[in-house]
């Protein structure tokens, strides 16, 4: 009964979240905007410095700017972002666009907006998400970057993760496990962004396609 409400929960939310990334057209670069900041609020701050380390050999990062949990008792968060490779070069693609559901069950309440950068540590993790659903804890690993601490900061049971996870919240929730969690590719949103029908692996794999709106993301990434 458990399992059947929390998925029942994941695909009620899934399906509105989805839903709604059909019909507003501004929506990803209002979105990338977003996303850029929260890699300058996150990559800017002391505690998260170890951060810079993993991203300067990362094969991708997936920036999730307003992760929203909410609940009682039976709670839940879902957010957008948006996914950029970096190659072997150190240069960061066009970004393409997905969105991560969770759910959880507990004595919980209260609502929480989270930034997040997810960043992708091997080619299994990038690979994966060139498939249309991934879920967390099944198909990849995932870890939480240590906060604190400065560059030189213990990542124990980080190494050999597909993702490490940095974030920052507000709110009544604490930082909970992604396990569990889906990520899934939206192709409304990179068909508005990039003005034709355009494929992950398109995007962030042969490169065909970029905009040059996302420059300011790419910067922020590369300081």
């Amino acid at each position: 009964m458990r399992q059947r409400t929390l998925t029942t929960f994941l695909l009620v939310g899934f399906l509105v979240l989805n839903a709604g990334t059909s019909v507003r057209a501004e929506e990803p670069k209002i979105l990338i905007d977003k996303a850029t900041a929260t890699v300058n609020a996150i990559l800017g701050d002391s505690n998260y410095a170890i951060a810079k380390k993993y991203l300067a050999r990362a094969k991708g990062v997936l920036v999730i700017p307003g992760l929203v949990k909410a609940g009682f008792i039976i709670g839940g968060e879902a957010g957008e972002g948006a996914l950029l490779s970096r190659n072997d070069k150190g240069k960061w693609s066009g970004p393409a666009f997905y969105l991560l559901v969770a759910g959880s069950i507990g004595w919980q309440i209260g609502v929480e907006s989270k930034e997040m950068v997810l960043i992708v540590m091997t080619e299994k993790g990038l690979n994966s998400l060139m498939s249309n659903q991934i879920k967390i804890g099944a198909d990849v690993s995932v870890t939480a970057g240590t906060i604190g601490g400065g560059a030189a900061a213990s990542t124990v049971g980080s190494v050999g993760a597909d993702f490490i996870a940095f974030s920052k919240s507000k709110g009544l929730f604490g930082g909970g496990a992604l396990d569990g969690a889906l990520i899934k590719t939206v192709p409304d949103s990179n068909e508005s962004y990039y003005g034709t029908a355009a494929s992950p692996k398109q995007i962030l794999i042969e490169r065909k396609f970029d905009n040059p709106h996302a420059d300011t993301l790419r910067q922020a990434l590369s300081q």
